[in-house]
């Protein structure tokens, strides 16, 4: 006989209820990886990029799920000072892009090649593309960016011929 006031426990509830737990307890430990976790996550998310993109190089709003690849590159390069040397040489293997300016010219620049290898010349029009990559776009911001570029990429935009001014006069 159950005493009066009390409830009739139901095993299936029990059940459920440590099932539930169980999930929560998943999601708590879930939210709370160690720093160490988190960058080892942040690392497999990149190796699966380059292995589908051939760089490492993901744009900064790059998100996979919930994950956001892009953010955890930036968060690499601005604390590369703090990073162990072994997150370095293992960054490094891959070929992590330290710097993004450079990789965008240096691949702007090999669209350009590819362009003169194939026309002759460095008079790339400005709506051209080499695959997905705007060249034409990239030229005309060598053009009109000149006077900031530095005088190394000048030299080798020279050495291949490359032609400052649109039309002659």
């Amino acid at each position: 006989m159950i005493p009066p006031g009390s409830e009739r426990i139901d095993p299936a509830a029990l059940v459920c209820e440590n099932v539930e737990s169980e999930v929560m307890i998943k999601q708590m430990r879930r939210k709370s990886k160690t720093h160490k976790d988190r960058w080892e996550e942040g690392f497999a998310a990149l190796c699966k990029f380059r292995r589908r993109k051939g760089h490492c190089c993901p744009p900064y709003r790059n998100l996979k799920g919930k994950y956001n690849l892009g953010a955890w590159v930036t968060t690499q390069r601005l604390r590369k000072d703090d990073l162990s040397v072994e997150r370095k040489k293992r960054l490094d293997r891959i070929g992590f892009v330290w710097n993004w300016r450079d990789f965008a010219w240096e691949r702007g620049f090999a669209a350009l090649l590819k362009f003169k290898r194939r026309w002759g010349h460095c008079r790339v029009p400005g709506l051209h593309r080499e695959g997905k990559y705007k060249v034409g776009y990239w030229v005309a911001t060598q053009r009109r960016k000149k006077n900031v570029l530095s005088p190394k990429r000048k030299a080798r935009l020279n050495k291949i011929g490359f032609e400052w001014k649109l039309y002659k006069t």
